[in-house]
């Protein structure tokens, strides 16, 4: 049994690989698209990009006892000599080379994006960054030495990385081992090294191979038995920083929650959808601080048929065209293949490639490798092909191009399902390491979220959220500017094994309040409506459909413009007021402004926290 910083709670499952991957950036942008899906065409008035297009993301594949860890490892040294990174694994995992564009696909389909669709109505009344104790440096380099109390497990490579499987002794063993063989491992990391060794865990570490460099780094795969997937915070606190992203994202049968931090859902009016919603990174702070700061978001759950296979689609890539081949020809089979692009010097559009070139046809000294592999035809007689072996040279392409893909195609084949989780953590929070698990029968969460804006024929404007609350609009224009006491959780939820998550806290109700305050005193300010008191609802009609973050209603597929609806009948409740299930009782709703929206991209920025 492995226990993951949860007293008395044993698993099986791996509580390690995902953290150390994730967060070992050291603040450096990810190298995922800049942007994907219908985001791209940058079209239409409004313009722009979604809310989020940096940060560490990890993948987590499960089923069959085995759990699967995708992770895109960044590094801002700047050296490829001083690199190195060490992942607790509760059991010996198995690793290999990943792909970033399946990494890039998934993202770009669940970013969650803002944006709002301009209307009329008559005038009616209405509503380190990084992460590094397992980040390590190598000074100096230097050989494998084996200290008696540490066994070494596995010696292997994986793509451009080396990597060595460490199990035993105690943190001063270990961190003399690292020590021994050229590492340099946190001086504040003994403490935590003891906890997880006592918890039965294996170290990997991992290494740039000879001639590698930073610009190599690319996607790892850790699969390892278990059923439970776990990021372990705890190593990560030595060395981040406040408010590091989290993204996980998870594919299987079902949606996944947290199950030993809590999850949150926002309350929207915080975020200003007239400027598609800049402040987004900042309120998710806050309303994870409101939840105690070990908490999640849910950015997308759906299903997974939107991602977008097309990146993955391994078909031109075929390993048996290099059979029978001159090495002098292999750039230009590459290059027929869409791998690269030469002129002068060459570009190549995946992050192996020019690791393969350099270990089977390494530059001549003094030969500078773009130009080489532009013209291997102009250097021919440089070449010294004594590395040059054919089939080791298509067994390293399936290992390094095709295989990857193939695989990440079968696993958007397999798993119907996908969670996006979101988290901002900062050190004195990450004392446990947080848990997942699947949980049947809860409503999907869209992170396309469109609000539609009605301009009142004769007195002002309305905004109508995806969640069905209606904000008045004041005659500057802009977006409302709450009071403090307004919250930004909406509902904080804790797991319940066997059933949805129960509401710990529930600001609803404050947060109506607050809504038909403000649009009460709009409506009294312009004398237009004679000081009504209600929110902006251009008719008596309901809507008990749920907002992004509902955990148990079926609120209709991604993107739907299920959270405002014509139906329903009023209980009472003042008109734009968000009901206890997230919806709202509203009329008037615009369910047109998702067709308009994906015409044209959202533009965001990001705002630390203060």
């Amino acid at each position: 049994m492995f226990d993951c910083g949860m007293p008395r709670l044993a698993l099986s499952a791996f509580c390690a690989a995902p953290v150390l991957a994730l967060l070992a950036h050291l603040a450096v942008p990810s190298t995922a698209a800049a942007c994907g899906g219908t985001f791209c065409d940058g079209g239409g008035p409004q313009g722009g990009m979604p809310v989020d297009q940096t940060g560490e993301t990890i993948v987590f594949a499960q089923g069959g006892g085995f759990v699967e860890a995708h992770v895109q490892i960044n590094y801002d040294g700047g050296d490829a000599d001083q690199f190195s990174w060490i992942v607790p694994v509760p059991v010996v995992p198995e690793i290999e080379v990943g792909s970033l564009a399946f990494i890039n696909s998934l993202r770009n389909a669940t970013v969650p994006s803002y944006g709002i669709v301009n209307g009329t109505n008559e005038c009616t009344s209405g509503t380190a960054t990084g992460l590094s104790t397992g980040f390590i440096t190598d000074p100096d380099g230097g050989g494998a030495s084996i200290d008696p109390d540490v066994e070494v497990l596995e010696l292997s490579t994986a793509g451009a990385f080396e990597y060595v499987i460490l199990q035993g002794g105690t943190s001063a063993t270990m961190m003399a081992w690292l020590a021994d063989n050229g590492y340099a491992p946190n001086p504040l990391a003994p403490n935590l090294f003891d906890e997880y060794i006592d918890e039965g865990s294996v170290f990997v570490a991992f290494r740039l191979r000879h001639l590698a460099g930073i610009e190599d780094l690319h996607p790892i795969v850790i699969r390892y038995e278990g059923d439970e997937p776990c990021i372990p915070l705890r190593l990560t606190a030595v060395a981040a920083k406040n408010d590091m992203d989290i993204r996980a994202i998870f594919l299987g049968e079902s949606r996944v929650l947290p199950t030993n931090y809590r999850h949150v859902r926002l309350n929207n009016l915080q975020l200003d959808w007239l400027q598609r919603a800049p402040e987004y990174p900042d309120v998710v702070s806050a309303a994870l601080d409101e939840a105690g700061g070990r908490a999640f978001v849910t950015e997308y759950a759906g299903n997974s048929s939107v991602v977008d296979p097309t990146p993955v689609d391994a078909t031109a890539f075929d390993a048996n065209a290099f059979l029978g081949v001159d090495p002098v020809g292999v750039v230009d089979i590459l290059e027929a293949q869409g791998l690269v692009i030469c002129t002068d010097t060459c570009d190549y559009t995946h992050e192996l490639v020019p690791v393969l070139l350099r270990e089977f046809i390494p530059a001549p000294a003094g030969v500078d490798a773009s130009a080489l592999y532009a013209c291997l035809s102009c250097y021919e007689r440089l070449l010294d092909l004594s590395a040059w072996d054919e089939a080791a040279f298509i067994a390293r392409y399936r290992e390094y191009i095709s295989d990857p893909m193939v695989h990440a195609t079968d696993l958007l084949d397999t798993w119907p399902y996908l969670t996006r989780l979101y988290s901002r953590i900062s050190p004195a929070e990450m004392t446990s390491d947080p848990m997942f698990a699947e949980v049947e029968g809860l409503g999907p969460v869209p992170n396309v979220l469109g609000a539609q804006r009605n301009t009142d024929t004769c007195c002002n404007d309305t905004v109508i959220l995806p969640d069905g609350a209606n904000v008045r609009l004041s005659n500057t224009g802009s977006w409302p500017a709450w009071s403090e006491d307004m919250p930004n959780a909406a509902v904080i939820q804790q797991y319940q094994p066997g059933g949805p998550p129960a509401d710990e806290v529930n600001n609803l109700s404050a947060i109506n309040a607050s809504l038909n305050q403000y649009n009460a005193s709009v409506d009294a300010m312009l004398e237009c409506f004679g000081g009504s008191t209600g929110g902006s609802s251009s008719s008596d009609g309901g809507s008990d459909s749920t907002d992004a973050g509902d955990d148990t209603a079926d609120s209709g597929s991604p993107g739907s413009t299920t959270g405002v609806s014509s139906g329903g009948t009023s209980t009472g409740d003042a008109p734009g007021a968000l009901d206890d299930d997230g919806g709202c009782r509203t009329g008037g709703g615009g369910s047109g402004w998702l067709a308009m929206l994906l015409g044209f991209a959202l533009a965001a920025t990001r705002r630390r926290r203060r």
